[in-house]
C-alpha cells in the first residue's frame, strides 16, 4: 500500500543536501555557487529540486529533471538558476548527474540532511 506521504509529501518528508561548486568545475549548471540538492517522492516517485544559496533567498524550489519538457513546464516563469547553455543536449549533459544524485538522496529516510558530498 503506497502511503500518503508518497504521494503529496510535507516538510519533513524531503531528503536534503549541500552541494557547492568545485573550484574548476566547467559543467556546474546553476547561476548560484551553492544551494540544498532536495528529493521527495511525489505521485511514490522521486522528484529532484535545487534550492539556491542567494540573497533574498529563492521564494520556491527549481525542479530538476531529465525530461526537459515537464522540467520547463513546471519551472515556468523561473529565471536566473541555470547558466546559460548553448543547446538541449548541454542542459542535459549538466543536470543528469545532480538529477541522478538528487535520486540517490531519495533512497535515504525522510528527513535526511547531509551537509557535504556523503552521496
Amino acid at each position: 500500500m503506497t502511503a500518503v506521504n508518497d504521494l503529496v509529501p510535507g516538510a519533513k518528508d524531503f531528503r536534503m543536501q549541500v552541494i557547492h561548486k568545485a573550484k574548476d568545475e566547467a559543467d556546474w549548471p546553476f547561476m548560484a555557487e551553492s544551494g540544498v540538492l532536495a528529493c521527495a517522492k511525489v505521485l511514490n516517485k522521486p522528484a529532484v529540486y535545487f534550492v539556491p544559496e542567494q540573497k533574498p533567498e529563492a521564494t520556491r524550489a527549481f525542479a530538476l529533471d531529465t525530461d526537459l519538457l515537464g522540467m520547463s513546464l513546471v519551472n515556468l516563469g523561473m529565471t536566473n538558476v541555470l547558466k546559460p547553455y548553448g543547446s538541449l543536449d548541454a542542459l542535459l549533459k549538466r543536470i543528469t548527474p545532480f538529477v541522478t544524485m538528487g535520486r540517490q538522496l531519495c533512497a535515504q529516510p525522510p528527513g535526511t540532511s547531509l551537509s557535504g558530498s556523503e552521496l
